[in-house]
């Protein structure tokens, strides 16, 4: 008899990841099929990776048309892909404006890993050798480098990997006056999620960022805005930091940056890049040309106006049909969340609803201990949304 995906799964990759029984074959648009024959609504999105869905025709065309000139270079040279998805990047935020620059990497993690050294660069540059500490914040996600590790507010993550590094100091989220008290002359940084995905879909408070500000204009830190979930259109803008009005010096991406591929990037204030010489940092596959091939022609799409529109619709479409779930089944709790990441508490186990809302033919996620978290694709229809809302509440109606 065959083993199972699953089961060869099993034997060969290391026990990382809690994997469902399902062997996907292909996916189309917010559509993934399996083996089987049975059709999901895809509510997760590769983990917010794929917002334009899947098989979009503008980013298979994109890498199929750079893979025939070459799959890559080092960054050893320039290639036209990087520089026209820098282009683009920055020309869609602050940082265009005020002539900042752009460094590739491969991930969400690299990119947060290349802000901790810029920032303390910049410090020991000004003659501030001292200036290397990072403010962070509880239930905050960072990545699983090392440095990124360090900087996240969730010890289940460090766990069994020994000392992490030093610099780091953790304030609880939306709390000025401990953020106050945590700056002194050693701060270098106050590192933060516009939108705290994976530890619970937190929102800052208006005070919580005007303090932010007022400490950066006072103090002369550094402000690294982790956009890597909540940006490129996923919060109904462009930048989610710029959104909620975070004075960020930095801003880190990933996620849908590549189209589906590898990329992440980090793009930084002018005054950060001219303390910075070649061979202070690097890597070799960051900036992949097909991948920002990919991405640039992603960012075509979901920088548009009337796309980022339709985001927010979505969203108010999700968030009223969640509010009517909340009301009609006791269990469920406060929305939380902006644009197309959203989240729903719940008092049932969560992995039991991800499992139901699996039978349904609905994929969705889990935030923090106690939260449902839904990411779907940014070009999400009304029927999708609809139908997601109805799946949900078939697999909700199944409890007491």
């Amino acid at each position: 008899m065959k083993k199972s995906f699953l089961s060869q799964d099993t034997i060969l990759m290391a026990p990382l990841y809690a994997k469902a029984d399902i062997n996907f074959i292909k996916g189309k648009g917010a559509r993934l099929f399996d083996s089987k024959g049975k059709k999901y609504l895809d509510f997760a999105s590769g983990l917010a990776v794929n917002a334009l869905g899947h098989s979009h025709p503008a980013i298979t065309k994109a890498i199929k048309k750079q893979s025939e000139k070459f799959l890559h270079l080092s960054n050893l040279y320039p290639n036209e892909p990087q520089i026209k998805l820098a282009q683009k990047m920055l020309s869609l935020t602050k940082f265009g404006k005020e002539k900042g620059k752009a460094f590739f990497c491969n991930s969400g993690t690299e990119a947060n890993e290349a802000a901790i050294k810029f920032v303390r660069k910049y410090f020991f540059s000004k003659g501030e050798s001292n200036r290397v500490e990072i403010i962070t914040f509880v239930n905050s996600f960072h990545g699983r480098t090392y440095g990124a590790l360090s900087a996240t507010g969730q010890e289940k993550f460090k766990t069994g990997f020994g000392e992490m590094l030093s610099g780091f100091k953790l304030v609880e989220w939306n709390n000025a006056e401990e953020l106050k008290k945590a700056v002194c002359k050693n701060t270098a940084a106050i590192m933060l999620e516009p939108i705290v995905a994976e530890g619970g879909i937190l929102t800052p408070s208006k005070k919580f960022i005007k303090t932010i500000n007022e400490i950066k204009k006072q103090n002369g830190c550094l402000v690294i805005a982790d956009e890597i979930q909540a940006g490129l259109g996923r919060c109904g803008a462009i930048s989610c930091s710029e959104l909620f009005g975070i004075n960020a010096d930095i801003t880190t991406w990933a996620k849908p940056l590549g189209g589906g591929l590898p990329l992440g990037m980090a793009l930084i204030s002018a005054k950060i890049a001219e303390c910075l010489k070649p061979g202070d940092h690097g890597t070799t596959f960051g900036g992949n040309p097909v991948a920002c091939a990919a991405g640039l022609a992603a960012l075509e799409i979901l920088s548009k106006p009337k796309f980022l529109a339709n985001v927010r619709e979505r969203s108010a479409q999700l968030r009223d049909g969640l509010e009517a779930l909340a009301k009609k089944h006791k269990f469920l709790g406060e929305i939380r969340g902006e644009g197309l990441l959203l989240g729903i508490e719940t008092q049932k186990p969560v992995a039991d609803i991800i499992a139901a809302c699996r039978k349904q033919g609905l994929l969705v996620l889990r935030a923090g201990a106690n939260v449902l978290r839904f990411l779907p694709p940014l070009a999400a229809t009304k029927s999708e949304v609809k139908e997601a809302l109805g799946k949900l509440e078939a697999c909700f109606s199944s409890y007491p």
